[in-house]
């Protein structure tokens, strides 16, 4: 693993150095931060403890075209997915690059899916250590750490006036060489320094959950009447699946546009009444009870068992997006002293 040290008034001229590569990061817009695609890196907003919004649209896009259908229903792939540019997301936070590493999976298995896969694969993640955590971030109960170099390709490290660059990839390697100008050897004290910010990270930590033995407590209270009090303030506005870098459900719908016709991929919500509604009108899950309890079912049983880890990274953005504080570190620990 290669060390740099980047000056942070350089910044700039590195991210300019990255010019075979589409760059996003983090940018105002409308109020919000979100990953954005960038064109002059004066744009990045660099100095937020996390984004609203997780890195996941880049790769997994909220509204995706799969097919072009022309007026003869030709269907084609529509502009710019073939010989995708390679790109590099720039700000992400661990628990976001441990999110993609959970994403994987799903996207790979028994029918991998190739709009995915193609993006993931030309896509490098640069990524910022947590030296001060965001209060709901819980990510050292999940298997997390605010200093884990888990799925990045770079590691930052805030050192003042530099960053303790870190190379953790061969892709990572790459995007080194392209800016080595402006690049440094760092000293054995920043080295010490590095190592002293990534020790202190995980005791920063506000919000804690025993997550042992969480699994089996659901599935044996999955009918327990308790599930109505901790749903009881959900109003199913889904902010919690939109902002949550783990989920993945979608659906496929079509559109007309001008003579042609578009078949859209586009996110969808456990949390949304309809998610489960069946063409002849029954809805297995007609409730927020059963909406909320499916959701951690998934994310606390079922992933579990499927990809041997918890589908939550700790970034808490459920919890503080939330409109109504319906808070999951909380919910945990009621369930987990049933």
């Amino acid at each position: 693993m290669e060390h740099f040290l980047l000056e942070k008034n350089r910044l700039n001229e590195f991210l300019s150095a990255l010019r075979n590569y589409e760059v996003f990061a983090p940018v105002r817009k409308v109020g919000l931060t979100v990953f954005e695609l960038i064109t002059n890196p004066k744009e990045a907003m660099l100095d937020l403890k996390n984004q609203p919004q997780s890195p996941k649209r880049v790769i997994f896009p909220q509204s995706e075209i799969l097919l072009v259908f022309d007026k003869n229903n030709a269907a084609k792939e529509p502009k710019g997915r073939v010989g995708q540019k390679p790109q590099v997301v720039f700000g992400v936070r661990p628990c976001d690059a441990r999110g993609f590493h959970m994403l994987d999976p799903v996207f790979e298995r028994e029918y991998p899916d190739p709009y995915y896969l193609q993006k993931r694969q030309s896509t490098l993640l640069v990524g910022f250590h947590c030296s001060e955590p965001y209060p709901n971030c819980f990510c050292t109960s999940v298997g997390g750490n605010p200093s884990s170099p888990e799925g990045l390709d770079i590691l930052l490290t805030d050192l003042g006036e530099q960053y303790f660059l870190e190379v953790i990839t061969s892709k990572g390697e790459q995007v080194a060489k392209e800016g080595a100008a402006v690049l440094s050897s760092p000293t054995s004290q920043q080295q010490t320094e590095k190592e002293k910010l990534s020790g202190m990270a995980p005791q920063k930590i506000r919000r804690t959950i025993d997550t042992e033995g969480i699994a089996s407590k659901i599935e044996k209270h999955f009918d327990h009447s308790l599930w109505r009090e901790l749903s009881g303030k959900c109003i199913s506005c889904g902010i919690c699946t939109y902002t949550c870098p783990t989920c993945h459900c979608f659906d496929i719908q079509d559109e007309r546009v001008r003579g042609r016709a578009n078949r859209l991929r586009i996110w969808d919500s456990c949390m949304f009444p309809e998610y489960t509604l069946h063409a002849s009108g029954h809805n297995p899950r007609p409730t927020r009870t059963e909406r909320l309890k499916n959701r951690m079912y998934h994310k606390f049983k079922q992933n579990i068992d499927l990809y041997g880890v918890p589908g939550c990274v700790g970034c808490g953005r459920c919890i503080t997006l939330c409109p109504e504080n319906v808070d999951l570190v909380a919910n945990l620990k009621v369930i987990k002293n049933l």
